[in-house]
């Protein structure tokens, strides 16, 4: 048996608290079964985004016509830009790994992680202890009971950042994050896509940000929505989707690729975790406080495995709290969220942070809505940008930022502004006050904010 100080099962957000660890000179060991690096890296955002991009140029270059150019998006080589995507962040695993082998204090283990007891741990042949733990195993594709699926080809968002072939056709079933990033890049690479959504696209953004994200993403596309797949078959390489519309209408797709992006599901389930008094909820994801603390003292769980959020972004944070609350403290303390952005990377883009409005007000607020379109920007106008919006809702008595919304080019860096105005609750006067320089996409946001700042302050002297 080996003995660490704390043993981290899961090297993607893991790995922050693994390397903290070890350049503390604590002894740790870091175990994975996957490539070193988790989802993120691998089989995640850093891919589809490097996916992503050369889509959202050729959709840039379908546009050139409005600037009166006749360039034209021939021919893309998709099984080299995939191959260039994979040696790329394979690679970086490759080094990631080399680097924690070397790291002194630092232990890296290659395989699954199984509690033998609350504070020993079996990888392979060697049974690892330590007085703490931490679970950071992330989730995986969730597949669906569907008749048919299971022996069929199917991708899943993995597997389509590692696809070298280009289908002419392309089903997607779900109409989330991913279903829509990935749907909407294969799309704009050349393949004729059809989504099947069980009920509409991105269902838990504002509405008005889904009306108008719809307008904009779906023509090009064929969309069935409220939809349920009652079986699938894969015969002579074609995919046959037998569906059903809520409405009890019948109506079969065909495809040449299929893939499957209904949720995720957290990597609970070889842990082990009945060997121990880890408790888990009726999803799978591991039950945790405000110290991110299991329900066994000294086991820890933070990521998608706890689902709290389910961005990198947020178990960095909780890697991060993990480290200051526990190695770098005299005295634990809990966990205190900032507001949490999100953003999905299709084109249009969308970035949000806070309370829907439908929300807002089911949660009895009294509001300010301000929204306005891109077209009230000049950078908008002059790259020939026609859609997109920017939605702010403010507490009508305090003047604060309850929630934020935008759909359009740039909106996850826009969106930060926003984050920093609810994080250090600002007022409308505070967003207001500042200089947004001109012509640049920021001001579509001031516009927005000065719409709300006159329904706060009907008589006051407003610029425009």
């Amino acid at each position: 048996m080996k003995t660490y100080d704390v043993i981290v099962i899961g090297s993607g957000g893991g790995a922050k608290i693994a390397r903290g660890l070890a350049q503390m000179g604590r002894r740790v060991a870091l175990v994975e079964q996957d490539q070193a690096g988790g989802t993120c890296l691998n089989r995640g955002c850093i891919p589809s985004k490097m996916l992503i991009y050369p889509a959202s140029l050729a959709e840039k270059i379908r546009l050139l016509h409005k600037f009166h150019m006749d360039a034209e998006h021939r021919r893309i080589d998709f099984g080299a830009l995939v191959k260039s995507i994979n040696d790329y962040t394979d690679s970086v695993s490759d080094q990631q790994r080399q680097d924690w082998h070397g790291m002194p204090h630092l232990d890296y283990l290659t395989g699954t992680a199984r509690f033998r007891a609350e504070r020993e741990v079996i990888v392979g042949a060697e049974v690892l202890a330590a007085e703490r733990i931490v679970i950071a195993t992330g989730s995986r594709p969730f597949i669906p009971d569907i008749p048919g699926l299971a022996a069929t080809p199917f991708m899943t968002s993995a597997a389509a950042l590692r696809n070298r072939t280009l289908p002419q056709r392309l089903a997607v079933l779900g109409g989330g994050y991913i279903a829509a990033e990935l749907g909407g890049a294969y799309a704009a690479l050349g393949s004729d896509v059809t989504f099947l959504l069980r009920r509409t696209f991105l269902r838990r953004e504002d509405a008005d940000i889904v009306a108008e994200f719809d307008a904009h993403f779906t023509p090009g596309k064929t969309v069935y929505t409220h939809t349920q797949i009652d079986a699938v078959r894969h015969q002579d390489g074609i995919f046959q989707l037998a569906c059903r519309h809520v409405s009890g209408d019948e109506f079969h797709v065909e495809s040449d690729a299929l893939l499957v992006a209904t949720g995720v599901r957290p990597n609970t389930d070889s842990l082990g975790l009945a060997h121990t008094g880890i408790e888990v909820n009726a999803d799978g994801f591991i039950a945790v406080d405000d110290y991110l603390q299991t329900t066994v003292p000294g086991v820890y769980a933070l990521g998608d495995v706890a689902g709290n959020f389910l961005f990198r972004h947020s178990v960095n944070f909780e890697a991060e709290y993990w480290l200051q609350a526990n190695v770098c403290s005299t005295q634990p303390f809990p966990i205190d969220y900032p507001p949490m952005p999100s953003a999905v990377f299709t084109h249009p883009e969308i970035a949000s942070v806070g309370l829907t409005e439908s929300a807002a007000r089911r949660m009895g607020h009294e509001l300010v809505v301000a929204q306005v379109p891109y077209t009230s920007c000049a950078m908008a106008v002059a790259r020939g940008v026609d859609h997109g919006l920017v939605k702010l809702l403010f507490d009508r008595a305090a003047a604060r930022l309850l929630g934020a919304h935008i759909v359009g080019e740039e909106a996850a860096s826009l969106i930060q502004e926003l984050v920093l105005a609810m994080t250090h609750r600002l007022t409308v006067q505070d967003l207001y006050r500042q200089v947004y320089i001109h012509p640049a996409y920021p001001e579509v946001v001031r516009n927005a904010v000065r719409k709300a700042l006159i329904q706060f302050e009907p008589g006051r002297s407003v610029l425009f």
